[in-house]
Formats: structure tokens, sequence, C-alpha cells
């Protein structure tokens, strides 16, 4: 959709004076405070987008961010209004000495001038992290430079439009960032859930400012220094812990990295990468069996869970990831707000019992009406053998009912899915960094979820013999490694399944 992007003559009391920049969702002008008699960038929300309640609501929330955080080191909110059409804008620091993409385009920094500039970078990352911000979209393009009134320049850090907070997180964003400098979680839903999402696209901008090139993928990169011979072993070692993909080895934040390049010292080597799929679940994570690691396994089935983001079907990444590459400075929207009811990410789905349940699940059936979107919504999450609406409708035929008051206290479950509290933490949108959930927990909550779950944990199990579905359905009960030991549904869960199996033909489209 192409925006439509009048320039008004005023913002406010703001003289409008020329387009600087321009994007699918906003334009930024150079405007000038008669009234303070200084230059000011201006940035405008597109007229067809300021009439979508969320996405203004987003643009809106960068504005809220960046005067929260309030750093010189970052571009700085100074006013925000509304112009007569109903457009709203928000008025900012006038990067008068352009971008670090400008002087990139012709050749690499030197090396003292690439970690000045870094380490200023890193300081503005460090700000946002330390109010609970992940910038999401590091890249030569959003680095600024600004006159100081006493001589030299400032770097500041701009565009928040993908920015998450830990304030306002959705749970369920799109692919984000830029190729090259983004993150290998970031090619997921709910990608870049912790600040290390930024360590890498902190990594990458090092890089190439000290080598003039983007970093090519892990398996063909060279060190910083095979193309750079001035570069040192210190800030070799740490570039490449930074671009680390396994984000357990990247530095924990951007005050972190920004002291190891500064480092006097080669930096000690980085921690061992945290177990995967085989290898036994991470520190305070419930295990493959299904257990919490502060819970013995021998008092019952727990739902297993791991915080690592699902992958999502390729032509969704394709598309969304083209789609955030190729909007620009101004163009991304801000912080996700929450999905809206019956919507995923991605992937409208109809609120109501229409044509977009009614093509997934038999009309006619018990399934609550109210909960029908939720489940299709669960139940298309990703593109995986074996899942579908009607199997989370069978399966929460076959723990609840239907019931969303359940409350089994003795086995710690409650809800219409039969969450406990510890791995719901885990599998809920937004994952460990939204609170720890207490029950009653919604059918919204609980039925979403379910998909998550589905989607991350179900290719580890995709070898093993037996029908698709009902391999996810014990799955939920029993975790990775009973469905691997017993080469198929543990003869525990059988009657379960059986009971899934037998739902499932009276939920699938006659």
């Amino acid at each position: 959709m192409m925006s439509r992007m009048t320039a008004p003559s005023h913002a406010g009391r703001y003289r409008i004076e020329q387009l600087i920049g321009v994007g699918g969702f906003a334009s930024v002008h150079l405007a000038h405070d008669d009234e303070l008699r200084s230059p000011v960038a201006v940035k405008i929300l597109a007229d067809n987008w300021a009439r979508k309640t969320d996405v203004r609501e987003r643009f809106l929330q960068e504005a809220r961010l960046l005067r929260r955080a309030d750093s010189h080191l970052l571009v700085q909110v100074f006013d925000i209004g509304e112009l007569d059409d109903g457009r709203p804008y928000f008025v900012m620091t006038y990067a008068d000495r352009g971008t670090l993409a400008e002087r990139l385009a012709s050749r690499p920094l030197p090396v003292d001038e690439a970690l000045g500039v870094m380490g200023d970078i890193c300081q503005g990352v460090a700000v946002l992290h330390s109010i609970g911000v992940v910038h999401r979209d590091l890249k030569p393009s959003n680095v600024l430079f600004c006159s100081r009134p006493e001589g030299g320049e400032r770097v500041m850090v701009a565009d928040l439009g993908i920015a998450r907070s830990t304030d306002h997180l959705s749970g369920l964003t799109l692919p984000a960032g830029s190729p090259g400098y983004q993150a290998p979680e970031q090619l997921y839903f709910d990608g870049a859930p912790d600040a290390r999402a930024d360590v890498h696209g902190l990594g990458a901008l090092a890089y190439h400012m000290l080598t003039g090139k983007v970093p090519a993928k892990q398996e063909h990169r060279v060190p910083p220094s095979a193309l750079n011979p001035e570069v040192s072993e210190v800030v070799d070692v740490a570039v490449t812990r930074a671009l680390d993909p396994d984000r357990e080895v990247r530095w924990p934040d951007a005050a972190a990295f920004g002291a190891a390049l500064r480092s006097s010292t080669v930096p000690e080597p980085a921690p061992p990468p945290a177990p995967h799929d085989d290898g036994g679940p991470p520190e305070d994570e419930p295990g493959h069996d299904g257990t919490s690691p502060s819970r013995p396994a021998h008092e019952g089935p727990r739902r297993p869970g791991r915080r690592t983001a699902i992958v999502v079907g390729t032509g969704v990444v394709v598309v969304a990831a083209a789609t955030v590459t190729a909007v620009a400075l101004t163009s991304s929207p801000p912080v996700d707000p929450p999905p809206e009811p019956g919507t995923t990410a991605g992937s409208p789905v109809a609120s109501s019992t229409g044509d977009a349940t009614g093509g997934h699940l038999r009309a006619g059936s018990d399934i609550p009406d109210e909960y029908r979107a939720l489940i299709v919504q669960a139940g298309t999450y990703c593109e995986l053998p074996g899942l579908s609406p009607a199997l989370i409708a069978a399966m929460l035929k076959a723990e609840s009912g239907y019931d969303p008051d359940l409350s089994d206290k003795a086995n710690d479950e409650y809800g219409i899915a039969r969450w406990t509290p510890e791995v719901l933490w885990h599998w809920q949108p937004g994952g460990l960094q939204r609170p720890k959930p207490s029950p009653p927990f919604s059918p919204e909550l609980s039925i979403v979820s379910m998909g998550r779950f589905m989607c991350r944990l179900g290719p580890q199990v995709a070898k093993v013999p037996g029908d698709p579905a009902l391999k996810l359905a014990a799955l939920y009960r029993s975790g990775v490694a009973p469905l691997k030991q017993a080469k198929g549904v543990p003869a525990k869960w059988r009657d379960y399944t059986t009971k899934v199996a037998g739902y499932m033909r009276d939920y699938q489209p006659a």
C-alpha cells in the first residue's frame, strides 16, 4: 500500500521547510522552531495510517519511549502534537551531519574512529536496555550525527519504530530487523526477546565500520582482522563473540560489549552454549520430560517448555522480513501493540464463527462459539504436520471439556488447557519477559499458548513414528524425551490420544 504523505506548512508552532526522509508509515521533515530559533526534525504519520488506531498508537509509543529514555545518545523528543487533518507528529533532534550509512558508503572508518563511534552507540543502546527496551533494528541508517555547539559532533541512535519494551510486549511480533544485522532469533515470531539481539546488531555495526563490509553468514565469515590487519585481537574476539548465532554465547547487553571493546586485554572465552534439544534443559526452564527443575519427575507430568521462539512458515518469514527490510528510518511503526482479538501476527483470523473458522472446524459441533477463532489461531500458528484447529479443539475437549474455570490444585493445573503456572510462563506470548501468570488463566492466553508450544517442540518429534497429530497430543502430555524413548506415543498416554482422535473426527470439517 502506498502511503500519501502531504507536507503541511506547519506542525504546531514548527514551520516545515523541506522533506528529508520518507517511508511506508511516516515522513520526516526539516522544520524550524521560530520561538526558540532552532532547527528540528518533525516526524509525521502518513494520513492513511493515521486512521488505524493500532498503528497510530505504535507511532506515538516510539515518541514516548524516546522521551522516557531522554539521553543525548538517542534522538530526543521535544514535543508531540496533531495536525489539523488529524495526523499525529512528534518533534525530534535534527541530525545535521547525516547518518553512519552515508559515511560507510565509500570506505570503512579508521579503527580508532570506528571504536569511538561504537563506544557512543553502545552507551546509547545501554540506556535503552536499562529501561527494558530492545531496539531490534540497529543498522547504519539508524545511527545519526549531530553538531555540538562547542564544536565536534555527537552520535545518536534513532528509530525505535520496531522496538520492544518489557512494559508493552505483545508477545506476538513479526520477524524484525535488517539482513546482515539482525540476530538469527529475529527470523522467528517473538524474535529479539532480550538485549542479546541488540548485541548482535552492535557486533554487525562494529564489523561493518572496521571492515567496510556487512558480516557474511557465519559459515563464510572471517574475523575483522582478516579484512583489516589494524584490528587488534581484543576487538576481534569481542566482535566475534557479539556475532555468535547462539545468544547464550554473546555478551549479555550493550554495556558489556562496549566494555569488551574498550578492554586492554583479550576477553575471557565465551561460556559454552546452553544445551539444546537432546542435551537437557537450560537452568530454570522446564525439561523435555515435562517436569520443572524444582519438581521431581515422580510428582507427575507437567507441560514441557523452552523459552526459544518459534519458527513460522517459510513464506511468512520471507514476506515479513522483506517488508521490514524495505522500511527505512521513518517507516516502521513503533512498539508492537497487543494483537487484535482473533488475530495472529501475520495471519488474521475472524473473531466470529463465519467462513474463517468454518473452513477449519465442523459447523454444528459442540465447540463453543466463543473459542472457535482462538482455536483456529492456535491450530494455524505455524505450518507443522499434524497441527490443525481440529487437533487443538480435540485436546481442549479431552483436557477440560472446554471448562475455562477448571482448577486442579492437586496437579497445579488450571484453565481450559490445564496449564501449570510455571510452564505457561515460558509459553505465554512474551515468554519470561512478561510476569509469571497466576490462575485463573483466560482462554485467550491458554489456547494461543498451545500453538506456541506445538510449533516450538513439535519439530523435535517429527521423526518419531506415528500419526503426526497424535504425537503432538502426546507431546503436550509427556514432553519430547518420552516420545523418543518410546519411539511413538508412550503407553501411559495412549488412552488420552485415543480420546483425542475420536474428538478430532467429530471436529474436522465435513
